[in-house]
């Protein structure tokens, strides 16, 4: 029997799809949420009413905040199954946040579950995300229960059937069951709940759309849209209906999945198998240039990202385990409430207007400002007592990299340092940089306004800091004299504050002083910078040296070269031209690149979804001047200064580029001795709009592949767009990086891997020239006026502040030529230890510091730490399989570790792992994440 002939079934899903902040502001999203739970409340005191609040729990929030006197109310409908909320805690972009913040985002929303004692929908529901990356089914699979996925966007002609299974690798051996909305999260948003006949020929029309997408005759309707409130009469209506093969009701999208596994299994029905990511725009706008929109966004996430997890988490874990120091939980769950409240896509993507990412800067700000105030506090809880005669060094390493990496530390300065030397008896070379006097105040006063400031003076705390020693210098013949007080974190000695303010006050009111000048300043310190091996996410001993050996291994002779011209190493000769581009020779590889680093503008009369090409393309830097700023034994900074010339806007058409401006661009080129690494930093002050700035390297090689890193791991992408006949937004060859992208020789040995600090979007064009955005600049949310995507993609709305015009932006990012033999491990060490440096601390060497021991170590390198924090007074560290194959690691915890548990983020045990002695032997399947508790 055809589908068409048989009983059919339809579930029509209730349902608001609430962008938080769009293309309106938050609070006025908000009145508007308050009114639509208003009316839901209200409904379900007349009638049985099922709603769904898309997926979020963070509505809930947002709506008790006004109205906490319906709380129990609603609650109670959640509890009876009326209202459905979650999983998530806000609906995230998927390519924009960090891995970490899809685990937090979860997380987040489970403590509020335990907190409400609700329940929270077991499905991970993305119903408009630009696309979806494979980590959904990783982290679905590996650490939830939930019963699949629904999406939409990014979905093409690979999939044709509402359910297939999803996998995240094709070696996966776990898998999730996903829905496909083949007509979006509103396919009957439009339902009628005026007219009986009229609701009745639009179920069918519906129906007769999904029919070819069903193996079934079973369809979900989704009735609702953005920001839609419920229809209290289509219940009532759809009782009075009557339908020949069709039964209709309301229901939720659980109820839906349920009876698709039934009918599934009855039949014997084997779904589709895809694996990886989704990202097509064949039949729904993908809109991915958002990578580059507003790209101060993804900046400052990035950095707050890798504050939250790579030092203030794992910091305070090891504090709170070897010292007395409480672990800052409410703290840390604050920073990344705050944190996850700018991840929903409109926000993050920069697709909104100007005010609502005006107001994400406060988020991020609070966000940022936490996680540097815990960082204080330990450093401050490590570091030596200013009474204490400093003997070593401890580096921290935030990464998965024990190899040789850069860091800075700070000495004081009459200690005067040659080498330093590891707990295993090697010398590694210093680089002076600078000394430092740190001021406090440094102030010019009058006599009456010292007398004013005495009388604030209470002790010897000023603000944050002791005064430890005052020195007072008398200049009677210019009637100036001058204070300097010496200050520290903690009080040092006997100081007579009541004696120091009698003396002064006797020389104010002798009159023979006219001005005071005031200066507080903390000890001086000197700061050097080494390049050596550290512990991955632990801390690494280091003493120092005054002097150097005939036999120190510092002292080898390795290459160093260094003009401003030019540089070489063991590694590579680097060239600079005229034009602000540079050539570098892979003595490894024995391979020319002989364009790297050429600026690229050209016109974008796109909108804040899509880039659209207006040409002609600049990319020649002119008045180019080159110096050396830094150089020594360890590292070399080049500067260079550079003016480009390129077009200040479009003509009013939108058709041409027109007028001239400038912009200034300064970089900086950091060139290490024993590193194939290339760091590069460039300032620039835009002037121009209607752009898209990026930086190309061209390869001397072609590729119709790269490897890019994204949530955890990396995936293997065809770097030509995906030809088609019919797309509803035009396919391009841009993509989503997370820290780096690789690009190997199809016919040789030669690789480059590129680099980056908050700039995920990325192009490989025509195989072998790779560019990196820097900047887009464009004035409107939505237009449809462009061929790459002639429709709109929200309202259209004025957004001058998307020009980024007239601001300053720095951008950082590093390149190595390489060889294709190092495995994928290598490009992932070189990224984690170019983005995330590590901190230093001097000590003494009293017992507390000595018995610092690293919390987890790794056999395996493809087995990667994502996280290491606590949890519910545990450790908690997350891991996860970069390899594409079965891989197998000991772990060794320490000794006061009683078990290990595997867990989901609910915290539900999926089983105890075997422990002998402190060492667990761990298996993971391809790209598995696992979460071990360590009690």
């Amino acid at each position: 029997m055809d589908i068409k002939d048989k009983q059919k079934e339809v579930i029509i899903v209730p349902h608001t799809h609430w962008d938080r902040e769009w293309y309106k502001p938050f609070q006025y999203f908000r009145a508007n949420l308050v009114k639509l739970i208003d009316k839901l409340i209200e409904i379900n005191r007349k009638q049985d009413y099922y709603f769904m609040l898309d997926g979020q729990t963070i509505v809930l929030e947002d709506y008790f905040e006004i109205r906490k006197e319906n709380k129990e109310e609603l609650l109670d409908l959640i509890k009876k199954g009326k209202i459905e909320v979650g999983p998530w805690y806000v609906l995230p972009d998927e390519w924009l946040v960090g891995q970490e913040s899809l685990i937090r985002n979860l997380e987040v929303s489970y403590n509020l579950s335990k907190k409400y004692n609700i329940p929270l929908m077991k499905l991970a529901y993305l119903p408009d995300q630009f696309g979806h990356t494979r980590a959904i089914p990783q982290l679905v699979s590996d650490l939830t229960d939930f019963s699949g996925s629904i999406i939409w966007r990014g979905v093409g002609e690979e999939i044709n059937t509402v359910p297939f299974i999803w996998k995240g690798n094709e070696n996966s051996t776990k898998s999730i069951l996903g829905i496909y909305m083949p007509y979006g999260y509103g396919n009957a948003a439009h339902l009628t709940d005026e007219n009986k006949e009229e609701l009745k020929s639009q179920i069918e029309t519906c129906v007769k759309d999904l029919e070819s997408f069903s193996p079934f005759p079973l369809y979900l309707l989704m009735n609702g849209t953005d920001h839609q409130f419920p229809k209290e009469k289509i219940p009532r209506m759809l009782k009075e209906i009557k339908y020949e093969n069709l039964e209709v009701k309301l229901g939720s999208l659980s109820e839906f999945i349920e009876k698709l596994n039934e009918k599934m299994k009855k039949e014997n029905y084997g779904p589709a198998h895809y694996a990886g990511e989704f990202r097509s725009s064949e039949r729904a706008p993908l809109l991915q240039d958002t990578y580059s929109s507003r790209v101060w966004i993804k900046q400052w996430n990035q950095k707050i990202e890798d504050l939250l997890v790579h030092y203030a988490e794992p910091l305070s874990t090891y504090l709170s385990y070897y010292y007395t120091f409480e672990y800052p939980k409410t703290y840390l769950d604050l920073a990344w409430k705050w944190l996850l409240k700018n991840h929903p896509h409109d926000s993050i993507c920069g697709c909104s207007i100007d005010q609502t990412h005006e107001e994400m800067k406060s988020r991020f700000y609070w966000s940022e400002s936490i996680a540097n105030i815990i960082l204080e506090n330990i450093l401050a809880k490590m570091s030596l007592d200013e009474s204490e005669k400093p003997k070593e060094i401890m580096i921290f390493n935030p990464t998965n990299s024990s190899e040789p990496t850069y860091f800075e530390f700070d000495f004081p300065l009459d200690f005067p340092i040659k080498t330093i030397i590891s707990e295993d008896g090697q010398r590694y070379t210093i680089q002076p940089l600078y000394s430092s006097q740190e001021k406090i105040l440094d102030e010019k006063m009058k006599p009456l306004m010292l007398k004013s400031g005495l009388k604030l003076l209470p002790g010897r705390k000023i603000i944050d800091d002791y005064i430890n020693e005052v020195i007072i210098n008398k200049d009677e013949e210019n009637s100036i004299c001058e204070i300097k007080i010496i200050c520290g974190k903690k009080p040092i000695g006997e100081l007579n504050i009541d004696k120091m303010k009698k003396e002064l006050k006797e020389m104010i009111n002798s009159g023979k002083f006219k001005l005071f000048h005031v200066v507080a300043t903390r000890g001086v310190k000197q700061k050097y910078a080494s390049f050596a091996p550290l512990k991955p996410w632990s801390f690494t001993r280091f003493t120092v040296n005054s002097s150097i050996k005939a036999n120190d291994n510092t002292i080898t002779q390795k290459e160093f070269n260094v003009t401003k011209n030019t540089i070489s190493n063991n590694y590579y000769i680097v060239k600079f031209k005229r034009n602000g581009s540079f050539s570098l020779y892979d003595k490894k590889t024995k391979t020319e690149y002989s364009l790297l680093h050429q600026f690229e503008d050209t016109g974008d009369r796109g909108d804040e979804y899509t880039y659209s090409f207006v040409g002609p393309v600049k990319t020649k830097l002119s008045k180019t001047k080159r110096r050396i700023i830094t150089k020594g034994e360890v590292f070399t900074v080049v500067e260079e200064k550079a003016t480009f010339k390129t077009f200040r806007q479009l003509d009013e058409k939108r058709e041409k580029r027109i007028g001239k401006t400038k912009i200034d661009v300064v970089t900086h080129f950091t060139f290490f001795r024993d590193s194939p690494r290339i760091d590069i930093k460039t300032k620039i002050f835009n002037t121009a709009k209607d752009h898209r700035l990026r930086i190309t390297f061209s390869l001397p090689f072609s590729s119709k592949k790269t490897y890019t890193s994204t949530h955890f791991g990396y995936i293997e992408r065809n770097s030509y767009p995906k030809e088609a006949e019919n797309y509803v937004e035009k396919p391009s060859g841009i993509q989503a990086q997370k820290r780096w992208i690789r690009v190997g020789n199809e016919k040789g040995e030669e690789a480059f891997t590129l680099i980056n600090k908050g700039l995920p979007e990325v192009e490989l064009v025509e195989g072998s020239k790779l560019c990196l955005t820097l900047l887009r600049s464009v004035g409107w949310l939505s237009r449809s006026d462009f061929p790459e995507r002639p429709m709109h993609a929200g309202p259209f709305l004025y957004t001058p502040g998307a020009q980024e015009e007239n601001k300053s932006f720095e951008f950082e990012y590093s390149i190595v030529a390489h060889s294709k033999n190092k495995n994928i491990v290598y490009s992932d060490n070189l990224s984690e230890n170019a983005c995330l440096q590590p901190i230093s601390i001097v000590v003494s060497n009293n017992s507390e510091n000595k018995k610092i021991e690293p919390i987890i170590t790794n056999s395996n390198p493809f087995i990667r730490i994502s996280s290491l924090r606590k949890k519910d007074g545990a450790i908690l560290v997350t891991l996860y399989n970069l390899s594409e194959k079965k891989q197998e690691t000991t772990i060794q915890v320490p000794a006061t570790v009683s078990k290990v548990n595997q867990i989901m983020i609910d915290g539900t045990v999926v089983k105890e792992l075997e422990k002998v002695e402190n060492k667990l032997k761990v298996g993971f399947d391809p790209i598995e994440i696992k979460m071990l508790k360590l009690d």
